[in-house]
Protein backbone atom coordinates (compact mmCIF):
# COMPACT_ATOMS: atom_id res chain seq x y z
CA UNK A 1 0.00 0.00 0.00
CA UNK A 2 2.80 2.40 0.96
CA UNK A 3 4.55 1.69 -2.35
CA UNK A 4 1.40 2.63 -4.35
CA UNK A 5 1.07 5.90 -2.42
CA UNK A 6 4.69 6.84 -3.15
CA UNK A 7 4.27 6.06 -6.88
CA UNK A 8 1.08 8.14 -6.98
CA UNK A 9 2.82 11.14 -5.35
CA UNK A 10 5.73 10.88 -7.82
CA UNK A 11 3.34 10.96 -10.76
CA UNK A 12 1.58 13.99 -9.32
CA UNK A 13 4.91 15.81 -8.95
CA UNK A 14 5.96 14.92 -12.51
CA UNK A 15 2.66 16.11 -13.91
CA UNK A 16 1.96 19.30 -12.01
CA UNK A 17 5.39 20.71 -11.07
CA UNK A 18 5.18 23.79 -13.26
CA UNK A 19 8.01 26.14 -14.23
CA UNK A 20 8.28 29.51 -12.52
CA UNK A 21 5.93 32.18 -13.84
CA UNK A 22 7.72 34.73 -16.00
CA UNK A 23 6.74 38.05 -17.53
CA UNK A 24 5.56 37.93 -21.16
CA UNK A 25 8.25 37.89 -23.84
CA UNK A 26 8.14 40.81 -26.26
CA UNK A 27 8.05 39.38 -29.79
CA UNK A 28 5.97 39.32 -32.93
CA UNK A 29 5.38 42.73 -34.47
CA UNK A 30 7.08 44.44 -31.54
CA UNK A 31 10.39 42.65 -32.00
CA UNK A 32 12.52 42.13 -35.08
CA UNK A 33 14.08 38.65 -35.06
CA UNK A 34 17.79 38.40 -35.84
CA UNK A 35 20.77 36.06 -35.72
CA UNK A 36 22.86 36.90 -32.68
CA UNK A 37 26.59 36.26 -32.27
CA UNK A 38 28.04 35.71 -28.81
CA UNK A 39 30.65 38.33 -27.87
CA UNK A 40 32.39 36.32 -25.13
CA UNK A 41 33.27 32.78 -24.17
CA UNK A 42 31.46 30.55 -21.67
CA UNK A 43 28.19 32.46 -22.06
CA UNK A 44 25.37 30.82 -20.09
CA UNK A 45 22.04 30.05 -21.73
CA UNK A 46 19.32 29.87 -19.08
CA UNK A 47 15.85 28.38 -18.80
CA UNK A 48 14.33 31.70 -17.67
CA UNK A 49 15.17 35.37 -17.88
CA UNK A 50 16.89 35.70 -14.53
CA UNK A 51 20.32 34.91 -13.09
CA UNK A 52 18.93 32.33 -10.66
CA UNK A 53 17.35 30.29 -13.45
CA UNK A 54 18.84 26.85 -14.31
CA UNK A 55 21.70 26.88 -16.81
CA UNK A 56 20.82 25.07 -20.02
CA UNK A 57 24.32 25.11 -21.50
CA UNK A 58 27.46 27.20 -21.97
CA UNK A 59 28.38 28.48 -25.42
CA UNK A 60 31.54 29.83 -26.98
CA UNK A 61 32.52 33.15 -28.46
CA UNK A 62 31.18 33.68 -32.02
CA UNK A 63 28.53 30.95 -31.65
CA UNK A 64 25.23 31.91 -33.29
CA UNK A 65 21.69 31.97 -31.85
CA UNK A 66 18.29 32.87 -33.28
CA UNK A 67 17.00 35.78 -31.18
CA UNK A 68 13.19 35.94 -31.26
CA UNK A 69 12.27 38.23 -28.37
CA UNK A 70 13.45 40.05 -25.26
CA UNK A 71 12.56 40.15 -21.60
CA UNK A 72 14.20 42.78 -19.43
CA UNK A 73 17.98 42.39 -19.67
CA UNK A 74 17.69 39.09 -21.52
CA UNK A 75 17.10 38.00 -25.11
CA UNK A 76 14.77 35.07 -25.78
CA UNK A 77 16.37 32.55 -28.16
CA UNK A 78 15.20 29.40 -29.85
CA UNK A 79 16.82 26.11 -28.76
CA UNK A 80 19.73 24.89 -30.86
CA UNK A 81 19.01 21.96 -33.16
CA UNK A 82 21.01 19.51 -31.05
CA UNK A 83 19.01 20.31 -27.87
CA UNK A 84 17.21 17.27 -26.43
CA UNK A 85 14.21 17.19 -24.10
CA UNK A 86 12.61 14.40 -22.09
CA UNK A 87 9.10 13.28 -21.13
CA UNK A 88 8.22 10.56 -18.58
CA UNK A 89 7.10 7.50 -20.58
CA UNK A 90 4.07 6.83 -18.36
CA UNK A 91 2.36 9.79 -20.05
CA UNK A 92 3.11 8.69 -23.62
CA UNK A 93 1.05 6.16 -25.57
CA UNK A 94 1.66 5.63 -29.28
CA UNK A 95 3.51 8.98 -29.45
CA UNK A 96 0.52 10.86 -27.95
CA UNK A 97 0.50 12.63 -24.58
CA UNK A 98 -2.12 11.05 -22.24
CA UNK A 99 -2.40 13.77 -19.54
CA UNK A 100 -2.51 17.54 -19.12
CA UNK A 101 0.36 19.75 -17.98
CA UNK A 102 3.01 17.07 -18.53
CA UNK A 103 6.44 18.49 -17.82
CA UNK A 104 9.17 18.46 -20.46
CA UNK A 105 12.58 18.37 -18.82
CA UNK A 106 16.10 19.09 -19.97
CA UNK A 107 17.49 15.77 -18.67
CA UNK A 108 15.91 12.35 -18.03
CA UNK A 109 15.31 12.67 -14.28
CA UNK A 110 12.79 14.40 -12.02
CA UNK A 111 15.25 17.00 -10.71
CA UNK A 112 16.11 18.33 -14.18
CA UNK A 113 14.94 21.84 -15.19
CA UNK A 114 11.46 22.09 -16.70
CA UNK A 115 11.57 23.79 -20.11
CA UNK A 116 7.97 23.32 -21.35
CA UNK A 117 4.67 21.53 -20.75
CA UNK A 118 2.53 19.36 -23.00
CA UNK A 119 -1.22 18.76 -22.95
CA UNK A 120 -3.37 15.67 -23.50
CA UNK A 121 -3.57 14.82 -27.20
CA UNK A 122 -0.29 16.51 -28.16
CA UNK A 123 1.67 14.39 -30.61
CA UNK A 124 5.41 13.96 -30.18
CA UNK A 125 8.25 12.33 -32.12
CA UNK A 126 11.20 10.73 -30.51
CA UNK A 127 12.61 7.53 -29.04
CA UNK A 128 13.16 5.80 -25.73
CA UNK A 129 16.08 7.46 -23.91
CA UNK A 130 19.21 5.29 -24.03
CA UNK A 131 20.40 6.61 -20.63
CA UNK A 132 17.12 5.95 -18.81
CA UNK A 133 14.44 3.79 -20.39
CA UNK A 134 11.73 5.34 -18.21
CA UNK A 135 11.94 8.51 -20.29
CA UNK A 136 11.13 9.46 -23.87
CA UNK A 137 13.67 11.64 -25.75
CA UNK A 138 12.20 14.35 -28.00
CA UNK A 139 13.08 17.72 -29.51
CA UNK A 140 12.02 20.74 -27.42
CA UNK A 141 8.32 21.46 -28.14
CA UNK A 142 7.46 24.31 -30.48
CA UNK A 143 7.49 27.61 -28.63
CA UNK A 144 10.21 26.58 -26.16
CA UNK A 145 12.50 29.52 -25.44
CA UNK A 146 15.79 29.94 -23.60
CA UNK A 147 17.43 33.16 -22.42
CA UNK A 148 20.79 34.88 -22.66
CA UNK A 149 21.96 38.19 -21.19
CA UNK A 150 21.82 40.97 -23.80
CA UNK A 151 25.30 42.25 -22.95
CA UNK A 152 26.85 39.10 -24.45
CA UNK A 153 24.97 39.18 -27.79
CA UNK A 154 25.69 41.19 -30.94
CA UNK A 155 23.61 41.27 -34.11
CA UNK A 156 25.26 39.19 -36.84
CA UNK A 157 22.53 39.40 -39.48
CA UNK A 158 18.96 38.57 -40.31
CA UNK A 159 17.14 35.49 -38.99
CA UNK A 160 18.05 33.55 -42.16
CA UNK A 161 21.79 33.74 -41.37
CA UNK A 162 21.61 30.99 -38.76
CA UNK A 163 19.95 28.55 -41.18
CA UNK A 164 22.50 29.33 -43.89
CA UNK A 165 25.38 28.86 -41.44
CA UNK A 166 24.00 25.56 -40.17
CA UNK A 167 23.68 24.32 -43.75
CA UNK A 168 27.27 25.31 -44.52
CA UNK A 169 28.44 23.65 -41.31
CA UNK A 170 26.80 20.39 -42.37
CA UNK A 171 28.46 20.69 -45.80
CA UNK A 172 31.95 21.26 -44.43
CA UNK A 173 31.60 18.44 -41.91
CA UNK A 174 30.54 16.04 -44.67
CA UNK A 175 33.35 17.22 -46.95
CA UNK A 176 35.94 16.90 -44.18
CA UNK A 177 34.79 13.39 -43.31
CA UNK A 178 34.96 12.33 -46.97
CA UNK A 179 38.42 13.90 -47.39
CA UNK A 180 39.80 12.02 -44.41
CA UNK A 181 38.32 8.73 -45.59
CA UNK A 182 39.85 9.20 -49.05
CA UNK A 183 43.20 10.28 -47.61
CA UNK A 184 43.29 7.29 -45.27
CA UNK A 185 42.55 4.93 -48.15
CA UNK A 186 45.33 6.47 -50.28
CA UNK A 187 47.88 6.35 -47.46
CA UNK A 188 47.39 2.59 -47.19
CA UNK A 189 48.46 2.09 -50.83
CA UNK A 190 51.92 1.79 -52.27
CA UNK A 191 53.31 4.85 -54.08
CA UNK A 192 52.66 3.51 -57.59
CA UNK A 193 48.98 2.94 -56.70
CA UNK A 194 48.40 6.24 -54.91
CA UNK A 195 46.08 8.81 -56.50
CA UNK A 196 45.78 11.49 -53.81
CA UNK A 197 44.36 14.29 -55.95
CA UNK A 198 40.71 13.81 -54.93
CA UNK A 199 41.52 14.07 -51.23
CA UNK A 200 43.88 16.99 -51.91
CA UNK A 201 41.15 18.88 -53.75
CA UNK A 202 38.65 18.20 -50.96
CA UNK A 203 41.03 19.56 -48.31
CA UNK A 204 41.85 22.58 -50.48
CA UNK A 205 38.14 23.26 -51.10
CA UNK A 206 37.65 23.49 -47.34
CA UNK A 207 40.60 25.87 -47.01
CA UNK A 208 39.35 28.05 -49.89
CA UNK A 209 35.64 28.16 -49.17
CA UNK A 210 35.08 27.57 -45.45
CA UNK A 211 37.37 30.01 -43.66
CA UNK A 212 34.42 30.92 -41.41
CA UNK A 213 34.77 27.48 -39.78
CA UNK A 214 38.25 27.65 -38.20
CA UNK A 215 38.07 24.23 -36.55
CA UNK A 216 37.29 22.56 -39.88
CA UNK A 217 40.05 24.44 -41.72
CA UNK A 218 42.56 23.52 -39.01
CA UNK A 219 41.63 19.84 -39.43
CA UNK A 220 41.87 20.21 -43.22
CA UNK A 221 45.39 21.66 -42.92
CA UNK A 222 46.40 18.80 -40.65
CA UNK A 223 44.97 16.18 -42.98
CA UNK A 224 46.56 17.76 -46.04
CA UNK A 225 49.95 17.91 -44.33
CA UNK A 226 49.70 14.26 -43.28
CA UNK A 227 48.72 13.17 -46.79
CA UNK A 228 51.55 15.24 -48.28
CA UNK A 229 54.12 13.76 -45.91
CA UNK A 230 52.98 10.20 -46.57
CA UNK A 231 52.93 10.70 -50.33
CA UNK A 232 56.36 12.31 -50.28
CA UNK A 233 57.96 9.61 -48.12
CA UNK A 234 56.56 6.84 -50.28
CA UNK A 235 57.78 8.55 -53.43
CA UNK A 236 61.26 9.03 -52.00
CA UNK A 237 61.42 5.34 -51.08
CA UNK A 238 60.17 4.43 -54.55
CA UNK A 239 62.82 6.55 -56.26
CA UNK A 240 65.61 5.49 -53.93
CA UNK A 241 65.17 1.95 -55.20
CA UNK A 242 65.84 3.35 -58.68
CA UNK A 243 68.77 5.59 -57.82
CA UNK A 244 70.99 4.34 -60.62
CA UNK A 245 68.50 4.97 -63.42
CA UNK A 246 69.85 6.14 -66.75
CA UNK A 247 68.65 9.45 -68.17
CA UNK A 248 66.39 7.48 -70.56
CA UNK A 249 64.85 5.51 -67.73
CA UNK A 250 64.53 8.70 -65.74
CA UNK A 251 62.58 10.37 -68.55
CA UNK A 252 60.32 7.33 -68.73
CA UNK A 253 59.63 7.70 -65.02
CA UNK A 254 58.71 11.38 -65.46
CA UNK A 255 56.42 10.51 -68.39
CA UNK A 256 54.73 7.84 -66.30
CA UNK A 257 54.21 10.37 -63.51
CA UNK A 258 52.56 12.79 -65.96
CA UNK A 259 50.28 10.06 -67.30
CA UNK A 260 49.21 9.02 -63.79
CA UNK A 261 48.65 12.62 -62.63
CA UNK A 262 47.51 14.64 -65.68
CA UNK A 263 45.75 17.23 -63.52
CA UNK A 264 49.09 18.24 -62.01
CA UNK A 265 50.45 19.24 -65.41
CA UNK A 266 47.38 20.84 -66.97
CA UNK A 267 46.73 24.53 -67.62
CA UNK A 268 50.28 25.74 -67.28
CA UNK A 269 51.23 23.53 -64.33
CA UNK A 270 54.90 22.63 -63.96
CA UNK A 271 56.17 20.09 -66.49
CA UNK A 272 59.67 19.13 -65.38
CA UNK A 273 62.01 17.28 -67.68
CA UNK A 274 65.61 16.11 -67.45
CA UNK A 275 66.92 19.40 -68.92
CA UNK A 276 66.01 21.15 -65.67
CA UNK A 277 68.40 18.97 -63.82
CA UNK A 278 71.18 18.81 -66.42
CA UNK A 279 72.00 22.44 -65.56
CA UNK A 280 72.53 21.67 -61.89
CA UNK A 281 76.01 20.14 -61.70
CA UNK A 282 75.57 16.56 -62.92
CA UNK A 283 78.46 15.04 -64.84
CA UNK A 284 78.72 13.06 -68.06
CA UNK A 285 75.08 13.67 -68.98
CA UNK A 286 73.63 11.20 -66.47
CA UNK A 287 71.38 11.91 -63.50
CA UNK A 288 72.81 11.29 -60.02
CA UNK A 289 70.86 9.91 -57.09
CA UNK A 290 70.56 13.43 -55.66
CA UNK A 291 69.05 14.74 -58.92
CA UNK A 292 66.46 11.99 -58.76
CA UNK A 293 65.72 12.73 -55.12
CA UNK A 294 65.37 16.48 -55.75
CA UNK A 295 63.05 15.90 -58.68
CA UNK A 296 61.04 13.55 -56.49
CA UNK A 297 60.65 16.28 -53.89
CA UNK A 298 59.74 18.84 -56.53
CA UNK A 299 57.17 16.63 -58.26
CA UNK A 300 55.55 15.84 -54.91
CA UNK A 301 55.52 19.56 -54.08
CA UNK A 302 53.69 20.36 -57.32
CA UNK A 303 50.90 18.01 -56.26
CA UNK A 304 50.08 20.53 -53.54
CA UNK A 305 51.12 23.71 -55.41
CA UNK A 306 49.51 23.43 -58.83
CA UNK A 307 50.96 25.74 -61.47
CA UNK A 308 54.21 26.46 -59.60
CA UNK A 309 57.63 26.22 -61.26
CA UNK A 310 60.94 24.78 -60.14
CA UNK A 311 62.14 28.30 -59.27
CA UNK A 312 59.03 28.75 -57.09
CA UNK A 313 59.88 25.54 -55.30
CA UNK A 314 63.44 26.56 -54.52
CA UNK A 315 62.37 30.10 -53.58
CA UNK A 316 60.11 28.61 -50.92
CA UNK A 317 62.91 26.32 -49.80
CA UNK A 318 65.35 29.23 -49.45
CA UNK A 319 62.82 31.24 -47.47
CA UNK A 320 62.79 28.46 -44.87
CA UNK A 321 66.49 27.63 -45.08
CA UNK A 322 68.94 27.55 -42.15
CA UNK A 323 72.46 28.95 -41.80
CA UNK A 324 75.00 26.29 -40.81
CA UNK A 325 78.70 26.65 -39.98
CA UNK A 326 81.36 23.94 -39.82
CA UNK A 327 83.95 21.92 -41.71
CA UNK A 328 82.86 20.00 -44.81
CA UNK A 329 84.14 16.45 -45.26
CA UNK A 330 83.46 13.83 -47.89
CA UNK A 331 81.16 11.03 -46.63
CA UNK A 332 82.83 7.94 -48.12
CA UNK A 333 81.12 5.18 -46.14
CA UNK A 334 79.26 2.70 -48.34
CA UNK A 335 75.94 2.91 -46.50
CA UNK A 336 72.53 2.15 -47.98
CA UNK A 337 70.12 5.10 -48.15
CA UNK A 338 72.69 7.54 -46.82
CA UNK A 339 71.17 11.05 -46.47
CA UNK A 340 74.12 12.93 -48.01
CA UNK A 341 77.51 12.54 -49.67
CA UNK A 342 79.19 15.10 -47.38
CA UNK A 343 79.29 15.63 -43.63
CA UNK A 344 79.42 18.94 -41.80
CA UNK A 345 81.46 18.83 -38.59
CA UNK A 346 81.08 21.36 -35.78
CA UNK A 347 83.70 23.20 -33.75
CA UNK A 348 84.43 20.09 -31.68
CA UNK A 349 84.84 18.02 -34.86
CA UNK A 350 81.61 16.20 -34.11
CA UNK A 351 79.30 15.57 -37.11
CA UNK A 352 76.28 17.86 -37.03
CA UNK A 353 74.64 17.28 -40.45
CA UNK A 354 74.66 15.34 -43.70
CA UNK A 355 74.86 17.44 -46.88
CA UNK A 356 74.22 17.19 -50.58
CA UNK A 357 73.50 19.60 -53.43
CA UNK A 358 72.64 19.66 -57.10
CA UNK A 359 73.30 23.40 -57.35
CA UNK A 360 76.71 23.70 -55.70
CA UNK A 361 79.76 21.50 -56.17
CA UNK A 362 80.79 20.82 -52.58
CA UNK A 363 83.99 18.93 -53.45
CA UNK A 364 86.29 22.02 -53.61
CA UNK A 365 85.20 22.98 -50.08
CA UNK A 366 86.18 19.66 -48.47
CA UNK A 367 88.37 20.25 -45.40
CA UNK A 368 87.41 23.94 -45.18
CA UNK A 369 85.40 25.85 -42.60
CA UNK A 370 82.34 27.24 -44.35
CA UNK A 371 78.98 28.90 -43.77
CA UNK A 372 76.09 27.28 -45.62
CA UNK A 373 72.55 28.24 -46.56
CA UNK A 374 70.69 24.94 -46.51
CA UNK A 375 67.15 23.51 -46.39
CA UNK A 376 66.13 20.41 -44.37
CA UNK A 377 65.78 17.07 -46.13
CA UNK A 378 64.73 13.55 -45.01
CA UNK A 379 67.54 11.90 -43.04
CA UNK A 380 66.17 8.32 -43.15
CA UNK A 381 66.52 7.97 -39.37
CA UNK A 382 70.28 8.51 -39.39
CA UNK A 383 71.94 10.08 -36.34
CA UNK A 384 72.06 13.65 -37.69
CA UNK A 385 69.75 15.87 -39.78
CA UNK A 386 70.19 16.16 -43.54
CA UNK A 387 70.31 19.37 -45.60
CA UNK A 388 70.26 20.47 -49.21
CA UNK A 389 72.88 23.22 -49.80
CA UNK A 390 72.01 26.39 -51.75
CA UNK A 391 75.20 28.38 -51.19
CA UNK A 392 78.63 28.13 -49.57
CA UNK A 393 80.77 30.95 -48.14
Amino acid sequence: MLFRVICFLCLVILTYAAPQTAAPVQKGENFKRFTGKLLAGKVRIRAKADLDSPIIRQMNKNDLLLVVGEEGDFYAVEPLKDTKAYVFRSYVLDSVIEANRVNVRLEPHVDAPIIAQLQAGDKIEGAICAMNHKWFEIAPPKGTLFYVAKEFVGEAGGPELLAVTEKRKAQVEELLSSAYLNAEAECKKGYEEMAPQQAIEQFQTILRNFADFPEATAQAKEGLALLKETYLNKKISFLESRAELSSTAKQELITKHKEENPELFANGAAKPDSSLWSKRGQKKGSLSFWDILEESLYLSWTAFHSGKTLDDYYSEQKANASVLTGIIERYTSDVKNKPGDFILRGTEEVPIAYLYSTQVDLEPFAGKTVTLLAAPRPNHHFAFPAYYVFSVE
